[in-house]
């Protein structure tokens, strides 16, 4: 059966989310540098030392210059299989499922294309996360990044809510009922049918109740935590029949790499979806919370973009990319040289922190691809 790349972009877009926000909070205060040699890596270095050191994949590179996306798959620049080969799969997932933008060389750019490829590539690769470089001479170079370390921890209903409102400023999504179907798989969340067409998200900590419109658009989201009632009960009889999360979400995904302990996920930002994870829920009064869903549709480019500023800034019309593209020796990326950070002018909303660490600025938003 084919897709479109529409599909593939509404199958990853929510799952991607919660993966670089977590991602994010590990090399939160980091500097970093990539080689592209025969073993690659891009290693993460803070002042204590080494906070990540992670297997970087070339998935493609857009140019500014040119206004062009050229995939990694094309490999002018002749880097070693072991820094493009990822993007051969995701050329034979492309030919498999008749994505032709996945099997074009050299796609004209629009302002979202070098994401929506990025999030079509983590779905056909199972790696989930990704860090866009300058790489200099108005370029950018999209790395999908593979570390034990990204591993998410088990589902929590805070984040997961989060990564679905942050989600949605990110690209567009034209069919939130499916986006969300393929996310509680990946995550191994068990869901209930509610009236009128609802959906419930059990988790350990509580629930989500989500409501949507006549065009499966998300249109009312109710966070209930802890979890108590008739959500303990189904998601109790949910844990018998599949047992836990993490191993549904397993016995559903290609293995990855081996989980390591979760970084504080409130390093992320989340002021699109009001409901930060909060220490101890155990400890709180039951409640419900509703969470306000602002341009639900994200059909055009243009409404995302009205939301961005919540969560991760717009995208700049100025990023670069074309990594792969011939250019003088000078200029071109290479093994022994550091690969700088795509730029980004919107600070990340942490409380004092940028006064104080200036290469926050923006960091999450970069993330993003944004």
């Amino acid at each position: 059966m084919s897709s479109t790349l529409q599909d593939l972009v509404n199958r990853a877009v929510f799952y991607s989310t919660e993966v670089q926000t977590h991602f994010g909070a590990l090399i939160a205060d980091a500097e970093w540098e990539v080689d592209f040699s025969a073993d690659p890596h891009l290693t993460f270095t803070s002042a204590d030392g080494v906070v990540l050191r992670a297997r970087p994949h070339l998935v493609g590179s857009e140019s500014d210059r040119e206004k062009t996306w050229l995939w990694g798959w094309e490999n002018v620049n002749d880097f070693p299989d072991a820094v493009v080969g990822l993007s051969h799969e995701v050329r034979k997932f492309g030919a498999a499922e008749e994505v032709s933008e996945l099997t074009t060389a050299e796609l004209n750019l629009d302002e979202e294309l070098a994401l929506r490829l990025t999030l079509a590539s983590k779905e056909a690769t199972d790696k989930w996360a990704h860090y866009p470089a300058a790489a200099g001479a108005g370029t950018t170079v999209w790395l999908l990044v593979d570390a034990a370390e990204i591993a998410l921890p088990a589902p929590q209903v805070k984040v997961s809510v989060r990564a679905l409102m942050q989600g949605l400023t990110q690209t567009t999504v034209t069919d939130h009922r499916a986006a969300i179907a393929s996310y509680v798989a990946k995550r191994g969340i068990p869901t209930a049918e509610l009236p009128d067409g609802g959906l419930r998200m059990l988790f350990a900590d509580g629930s989500a109740d989500l409501s949507f419109d006549d065009q499966r658009r998300i249109s009312n989201c109710d966070l209930n935590a802890p979890l108590e009632g008739e959500a303990a009960e189904q998601f109790a009889a949910a844990a018998d029949s599949a047992g836990t999360p993490a191993e549904a979400a397993a016995a559903s995904r290609t293995p990855g790499p081996t989980p390591a302990p979760a970084a504080e996920e409130t390093a992320a930002p989340s002021t699109t979806a009001p409901v930060a994870p909060t220490p101890t829920q155990a400890e709180e009064a039951p409640r419900t919370e509703s969470v306000p869903v602002e341009e639900p549709a994200a059909e055009s480019s243009a409404a995302a973009g009205a939301q961005a500023d919540e969560v991760a800034e717009p995208a700049s019309e100025g990023t670069d990319t074309s990594q792969e593209r011939k250019r003088p020796e000078a200029e071109q990326p290479r093994g022994d040289k550091p690969v700088e950070p795509a730029e980004a002018e919107t600070p990340v909303e942490e409380e004092s922190a940028e006064e104080t660490k200036p290469k926050k600025k923006g960091l999450f938003s970069k993330l993003f691809g944004r």
